[in-house]
């Protein structure tokens, strides 16, 4: 039974809590969402659940035609999605549970860290394996679709009116991703203080992300991502190894973040405006005024985030060079302190030699 609700740093009790109170709910998350994806999934082998439960599973919106055999299987949004990416959620919370009990906390644990360093090493820590994953399906899909060596074709499919399966089970993957993150916050008892930050961030990614899925940007919007992702696995390795107590190892990698950083922010929206002109240089018979204006609109969220995020790191660097100048001049102060007080007391000892020396001068004298 997987119990990975506590916070981090907290002991383990015993005792366990009464059934279905809310304890119990945090206590055993993974065993109850589990239990119902079971479900939803066992609803495939009967035939009258089998439609049911296929919106929740499976790729749904399929615009290929049957009679066809040779033709691509293409598949467009719909209603059914919300469905599925609601079942996939259920399995990141899930996995996200077992990940932290049988990974983060355990190596946690035996590097004694206090609760605030917890709380940081495991939310860093079990986010990096989904960065890594996101990558590594971009250029899965990007590789099945013929597109890693020939890159400027994704030009032809945006915006994309449907895609194909591999490609829309990517996108609805990264939506169920970021949509778990709202609820596990909760199962992982996030304080008041720290919540308003986080949903703020979350949304911040969730806005994008649903714009580029409803408006057909999937496919620059894939490389968007791989390109965020690349520079977040940077910055949650090097948060990983400073919470472990390794702060030496972790400033390169933090010097590495922060080239990484600047380069994603600028080439996101490099991207992002090659983007636009590109649509705007389609006919009406490739996009309509409708759809150009709606894609005008995530492509400006986009750019607007760019712009954000490169301010809140300057700020950030700012920050980080002012604490290290009042750090160095506090050093420069206690070094300097620690020279005078060895200063006088070098004198004071030379001053009691001297005394002691014409104490025994006068002794021989009498």
């Amino acid at each position: 039974m997987v119990k990975s609700a506590k916070r981090p740093g907290q002991t383990k009790t015993d005792k366990d809590p009464p059934i279905l109170s809310q304890e119990y709910l945090l206590q055993n998350q993974a065993d109850l969402v589990s239990s119902l994806c079971l479900v939803i999934m066992s609803g495939l082998l009967f035939k009258a659940t089998r439609a049911l439960s296929a919106k929740f599973c499976m790729v749904q919106h399929n615009t290929t035609n049957l009679t066809d055999p040779d033709e691509k299987a293409m598949y467009s949004t719909g209603r059914a999605d919300i469905c599925m990416t609601l079942f996939y959620s259920l399995l990141f919370i899930a996995i996200h549970a077992v990940e932290n009990e049988y990974f983060w906390e355990k190596i946690g644990r035996r590097l004694h860290l206090s609760k605030t360093r917890m709380s940081e090493f495991m939310d860093q820590g079990s986010t990096m394996p989904f960065y890594i994953a996101i990558i590594a399906g971009a250029v899965y899909v990007f590789i099945q679709e013929d597109l890693v060596y020939n890159l400027s074709s994704i030009w032809e499919h945006t915006p994309a009116d449907s895609m194909p399966m591999l490609m829309k089970f990517y996108w609805i993957l990264i939506m169920a991703f970021v949509l778990h993150q709202y609820p596990e916050m909760y199962f992982m008892r996030v304080k008041d203080e720290e919540m308003p930050d986080k949903i703020i961030g979350y949304t911040a990614y969730l806005i994008p992300i649903l714009g580029a899925y409803l408006t057909g940007l999937v496919y620059p919007a894939t490389i968007i991502l791989v390109i965020h992702c690349i520079a977040e696995v940077l910055k949650a390795l090097s948060d990983v190894i400073e919470c472990s107590g390794n702060g030496e190892l972790a400033q390169p990698l933090y010097r590495l973040w922060s080239v990484a950083f600047v380069v994603a922010r600028n080439a996101i929206a490099a991207l992002t405006v090659v983007t636009f002109f590109k649509l705007r240089g389609k006919t009406p018979d490739e996009i309509s005024q409708l759809r150009f204006v709606a894609c005008s609109v995530v492509l400006l969220i986009l750019l607007t985030m760019q712009i954000y995020l490169g301010g809140k790191f300057v700020q950030t660097v700012l920050s980080w060079r002012h604490q290290a100048k009042e750090v160095a001049l506090a050093q420069k102060k206690a070094d300097n302190f620690w020279q005078q007080r060895k200063e006088q007391n070098k004198e004071a000892k030379k001053a009691r030699a001297e005394k002691r020396a014409a104490k025994e001068l006068v002794e021989k004298e009498d």
